[in-house]
Order: C-alpha cells, then structure tokens, then sequence
C-alpha cells in the first residue's frame, strides 16, 4: 500500500538503521552516556492496521510503550512480523539520548546510541484538526472525534480528556506520527488515528490498553553499543 504514512514509517526505519552520521563501534562518542540498564513498570499497548483499497486487510504492527510510574524515560517496543525484526527504543529524558535496538527478539541484536535535540518553536510541526460531530469509547475512555486534511491524507483523529499522560507514551509517538507532526492544536491524549490516500489506503491506528501494570527491564551490552557523532532531532526516532 502506498500511502503516506506507511512509506513514513519506512522510512523512519531506514533512517534508523542506516543514519547518516557514522557509527563507530565499541567506541563513544562525545556526550554520549546510557544507563547500563533500565526498568519499567507501566505499560501502554496499541496496534496498527494496514489496509489497501477496497479495505483489504494488508497488516498488523503491535507496540508497547513502557514507562515509570515514578519517572520519565521510557521505550518504545514494535512486534514486527518476522523473527530478528523487532525494534526497541529506550529514551532517556536525562542523558538526552536515545538508545535503538535492532532485532531485539535475535540472538544477537544491533545496538545504537544517539544524542538528541528538541527542536526550536520555530521548527514545531503542528497538525490543526477540527472539530467534528461524534463520540465513541476506547480502551475505557471517552474520546471526541476530530478530522484533518494534510496535503493529499485525509482521516480522523479521536482524543480522550480522561487520560493525563503525555502523546509520547501514545499511539502518536509510537506509530511515529510526532516525526511528522510533532504535535496537535488541541490538547488531550490521542487515543486513535485512521489516514487514508486518494488511492484508498487506509491506516489505523488504535490504543488497546493504558497504564496495565507491567514489569520490564533490559540490561545493555555497553561492548556492543555503537554511538552516533552528532545529534538527532527528538521526534525522528
């Protein structure tokens, strides 16, 4: 399916594993620092669905998010189909760095760590949606539906009030929707989001579960870890 937002999340994957500032194995780079592991104790559970036109079911990409009850960091899981396909990435909010692991269901996964920047308010990239008639319930929460139009994308985005979380432990950072617009002109947390292309492609993009108590961690192979030179911005990863 050709449409937007799947080529987007292509080429976010792309962008990931092959990024343009050289890697250096086993060596650090300037300002680079990670915890030697992580833990986490809440997790968000959400899937994407992708369907060509005349709503052909094409796929479906689970995520988990996992954050502290008590902190910020937090990381991002996506259950590609496909054994070795699999990618996490943990942010940490404190070091400023984002720590990438490629196939991290293989035996032996790939291992990058990249300083990132927040974009200046010049550079924010804001969707404007509008207001629309409907209501509906998701995962347990009242959402209001809203609609939008980007360039040749069309589709429907739904928020919930009920829910004091930020959009990067949602469904809006994990399906990489923040790389694009990094963020809405309403406030609230997005709950669901559906685009669709004049050829009739389809995404959906949906909240299953929030904040379900859930225990994670992972230890880093600091010996496997390469390291980026320069800095990302924020909303790529």
């Amino acid at each position: 399916m050709k449409n937007l937002y799947t080529c987007l999340f292509v080429a976010m994957l792309f962008v990931a594993i092959l990024p343009s500032e050289a890697i250096a194995q086993h060596v650090t780079a300037p300002g680079v620092k990670w915890e030697n592991s992580y833990s986490f104790d809440r997790c968000n559970n959400m899937q994407i669905e992708f369907y060509a036109k005349n709503n052909e079911h094409m796929r479906t990409l689970v995520y988990r998010t996992y954050f502290k009850s008590d902190g910020k960091d937090f990381a991002v899981v996506l259950d590609s189909p496909g054994r070795g396909s699999d990618m996490l990435t943990i942010f940490d909010l404190t070091s400023e760095v984002a720590i990438q692991i490629f196939g991290s269901d293989a035996p032996e996964p790939m291992y990058n760590a990249t300083r990132f920047k927040y974009p200046a308010w010049e550079d924010i990239k804001r969707l404007d949606i509008v207001p629309a008639e409907g209501t509906k319930t998701i995962a347990g929460k009242l959402c209001k539906r809203y609609t939008y139009t980007f360039k040749k994308i069309f589709g429907e985005v739904w928020i919930t009030d009920e829910v004091d979380m930020s959009n990067d432990y949602g469904i809006f950072r994990a399906a990489k929707m923040s790389a694009l617009h990094n963020t809405l002109n309403v406030g609230g947390f997005v709950m669901e989001m559906t685009s669709e292309d004049a050829k009739g492609g389809k995404t959906v993009m949906t909240t299953v579960s929030l904040n379900k108590a859930e225990k994670f961690s992972l230890s880093l192979p600091r010996d496997k870890m390469g390291t980026a030179i320069n800095k990302v911005n924020y909303y790529t990863f």
